[in-house]
């Protein structure tokens, strides 16, 4: 089955939208706890009215696939605090660089893993897309050695980005995309609050400005974004979704440099044509088709 123009279009528009991530982050100042606990619940509710259909098909998981839903909520939690602790602690160009390795791991987890083997033109986009990070990252680094930290954590991220993507390939063969992101976020917010009395974390006092910040960052980067993903995931295998996301850097980079005067060197003007020409290569890379189950099916 060929890949409908729709699914493209949608990822598109949520690429875009995931690219906002870091520079909506910067709105409030809540801990990341706060910030991802709020972000996905928030998600939830938004999609609960378009999901009331689907849900019967979670009682026809088996305990495989409720195991593996459970697991990729902590997952998408544990990338969220990461990625938003990171931010914090980064510019935003720095930390959509640095987490730009997960097409890298995503792939060869995929492979390893589920025995999607990426195609030739697939490992050449993956090698100009890093390419593309590591100018970047080679001139961020040296010019701010302060920053290593807040890269750590957003490698960290990666990697949890790379196992809620896997999650996803598997689950969407039987779930709708709005049920299984709904149930997803509502899962992954979970953890989130339970921390909350040991980080003492206030549950609703956050001020007007951080409200502000939840509501964005749940509707933009996650209802639009990561819904759009996980849409696009019953079609497209985790490994080119995932390349994809190397036009995050170009996107977010460009709005934090208008919004928050974030510089821009010629290095990073550089890294971001290596990126361009990676998402080209990937473009004409149609790779293989997965199969498509029937949702609500076995296996």
């Amino acid at each position: 089955m060929s890949t409908p123009r729709s699914v493209l279009v949608l990822l598109a528009l949520g690429l875009l939208a995931a690219s906002q991530s870091g520079n909506l982050i910067r709105i409030g100042d809540a801990s990341a706890v706060a910030i991802a606990a709020w972000r996905l619940a928030l998600a939830s509710l938004v999609l609960l009215p378009f999901v009331w259909r689907g849900l019967p098909a979670l009682r026809r998981l088996g305990r495989k696939e409720l195991a593996l839903l459970v697991l990729g909520g902590l997952a998408l939690s544990a990338h969220f605090i990461a990625w938003i602790a990171g931010v914090q602690e980064t510019t935003v160009a720095h930390a959509q660089v640095t987490f730009a390795v997960n097409p890298l791991s995503t792939s060869l987890a995929a492979w390893i893993l589920i025995g999607e083997r990426p195609s030739r033109r697939l490992w050449i986009a993956i090698a100009l897309g890093m390419a593309g990070i590591l100018v970047i990252a080679w001139h961020d680094l040296d010019a701010a050695p302060d920053r290593f930290r807040g890269d750590l954590v957003v490698l960290l991220s990666a990697l949890c980005f790379t196992a809620y993507f896997l999650v996803g390939r598997r689950l969407r063969r039987f779930l709708e995309a709005p049920v299984y992101a709904c149930v997803l976020y509502a899962i992954a917010s979970l953890p989130c609050f339970l921390l909350f009395p040991f980080l003492d974390i206030p549950f609703v006092d956050h001020g007007a400005q951080n409200w502000v910040c939840f509501g964005l960052l749940a509707l933009v980067p996650t209802v639009v974004g990561h819904t759009s993903f996980a849409h696009a995931l019953r079609w497209i295998p985790p490994n080119r979704v995932s390349t994809a996301t190397l036009t995050e850097p170009l996107l977010g980079g460009a709005v934090a440099w208008m919004i928050w005067d974030e510089p821009v060197s010629g290095a990073t003007v550089a890294g971001y044509v290596l990126i361009c020409a990676s998402v080209g290569v990937l473009l004409w890379d149609r790779g293989p088709t997965p199969t498509v189950v029937p949702l609500g099916g076995t296996g």
